[in-house]
Parts: structure tokens; C-alpha cells; sequence
């Protein structure tokens, strides 16, 4: 009886959550037509029925998979290098805890400058294929490392008991920071890679690089294809929603 009553659960807030979506898509597509209308300019804004056949389209061309493969690969490297170095980092403050005013100061630092100002910056250091893993990085690094930050603190006592056993740098980061990491690692990645993909995207557009969406998005902005542009934003949401779906379904599963 307890088993039919939780997949009665289950199934009924599944059906909820669908009935919700499906209200916002409905409720979204109403508003565009509506400022479509309003418009009357394909130019400034297309009508639903032109992107949603363009986006068709589009993902019967080869070149569109290319960009999205290539700019995922982008945001998963930076992503992964962002996660290497918050933990490195934290570590570091795990071991040496009068360190962590000055990785705070630097994490802070750059948590405070602008996106636009760390793409322009970088594109005068790296090639323009780099650009957007870079930028990506700089942005997505202070926001995984403050999530681990605030979880250490979480455990400060726990630090504290360390510091008055003295217990020994390695077994600090067995015990302290790697539970951390496990149990927060799923969050991250369904928060922070959507962001870092934005990100990326974000880089491709001023950097042009050979390929990705952001270039493709370019493209359509210099081709005045104002329909492009949103049917590039729509498959690049779809890929980022999905991404997060999957990670939740994940950590249900996991509890």
C-alpha cells in the first residue's frame, strides 16, 4: 500500500510539474506572438511559427550540431578546469586556514569585474578559439568556489577540532573537503555549466572563433536574420534546460 501511494505521488507531481511547463510555454509563445504582432517586423520581432520552422530546420543542417558540439566542449573544459581550481583553492584553505583572506580578496576581485571587460581584455591575450573558455572560466570559478566556501564554513567547527588535534593536512581534505565535493558536486554542475554555456556563448559572439553558436548567432546579427538569432537562443536554452533536467533526475534517483 505504502509503494502505490508513493508512485501515486510521484506520478501526480510529475503531472503537475509537466502541466506547469507546458502552461509557461503556452503563456510565453501567446506573449511573443502578441509583441509580434504589436511589431509588425520580422526584423525586430519574429513571429513564433518562422523561428519554430527555422529552428526545424536548423537541426536538419550538420554545421548547427558542429557549433553546439564545439561549444559545449568549451563550456565542459572550462567548467572543469573552474572546478579544479575551487577545489585546489579550497584545499589550500583546508590546510592553511590564514590563507583564506587572500584567496577570499583574489575570488572577490574577480567575481567584481565585468563580463564585457574580461572578454575584451582576454581577446588581446588569447587566440579567439581560447577566448570563450577563458572568460567562461574567470566567471564561472568565484561562483563554484563561493558554493564550497560557504559549505567549509558550514564546517568550521569541524576545521577547529582539526586545528586543535592537529590533525594532518591529507586526512583534513579526506574528511572535510571531499564530502563536500561529493555531495555538492550534482548541484554544481546543474547551477554553474548552464551558466558557463551562456558564458561561452557569450565569448564566441566578440571573439569569433572558427566555429561555436555565439559565431553563428553573429552571423545572423550581421545578416540581419533577426530569426536566427532567436532560434540559435532557443536550441541553446533547450540544451541548458536539459542539461539541468537530467541532473535532477539524477539527484532523485540518488536520494
Amino acid at each position: 500500500m505504502q509503494t502505490k501511494f508513493t508512485m501515486r505521488t510521484t506520478t501526480k507531481r510529475l503531472l503537475i510539474n509537466i502541466a506547469q511547463i507546458a502552461a509557461l510555454i503556452v503563456s510565453a509563445l501567446l506573449l511573443w506572438y502578441i509583441a509580434a504582432l504589436v511589431t509588425d517586423s520580422e526584423l525586430i520581432v519574429p513571429e513564433p511559427w518562422t523561428v519554430i520552422k527555422l529552428t526545424v530546420s536548423l537541426l536538419g543542417e550538420g554545421q548547427t550540431y558542429l557549433a553546439l558540439l564545439v561549444t559545449l566542449l568549451r563550456a565542459c573544459l572550462a567548467f572543469v578546469v573552474s572546478v579544479v581550481f575551487a577545489t585546489l583553492l579550497s584545499m589550500l584553505i583546508v590546510v592553511w586556514q590564514k590563507s583564506s583572506f587572500c584567496v577570499n580578496a583574489i575570488v572577490t576581485f574577480l567575481r567584481a569585474l565585468p563580463t564585457i571587460a574580461i572578454i575584451l581584455l582576454t581577446m588581446f591575450v588569447f587566440k579567439s578559439t581560447i577566448v570563450p573558455v577563458v572568460v567562461a572560466f574567470l566567471v564561472v570559478f568565484p561562483v563554484i568556489f563561493s558554493v564550497l566556501r560557504r559549505e567549509l564554513e558550514h564546517s568550521g567547527r569541524l576545521l577547529d577540532v582539526c586545528s586543535v588535534y592537529d590533525v594532518t593536512p591529507a586526512k583534513r581534505i579526506k574528511f572535510v573537503l571531499f564530502p563536500i565535493l561529493r555531495d555538492e558536486l550534482l548541484s554544481i554542475v546543474r547551477d554553474e555549466l548552464p551558466l558557463c554555456i551562456k558564458v561561452v556563448v557569450a565569448g564566441e559572439v566578440l571573439a569569433l572563433p572558427l566555429s561555436g553558436i555565439g559565431r553563428q548567432m553573429y552571423v545572423g546579427k550581421v545578416n540581419l536574420d533577426t530569426a536566427k538569432v532567436v532560434a540559435l537562443t532557443v536550441l541553446t536554452l533547450v540544451v541548458c534546460f536539459a542539461i539541468s533536467g537530467i541532473i535532477a533526475l539524477c539527484q532523485r534517483k540518488k536520494v
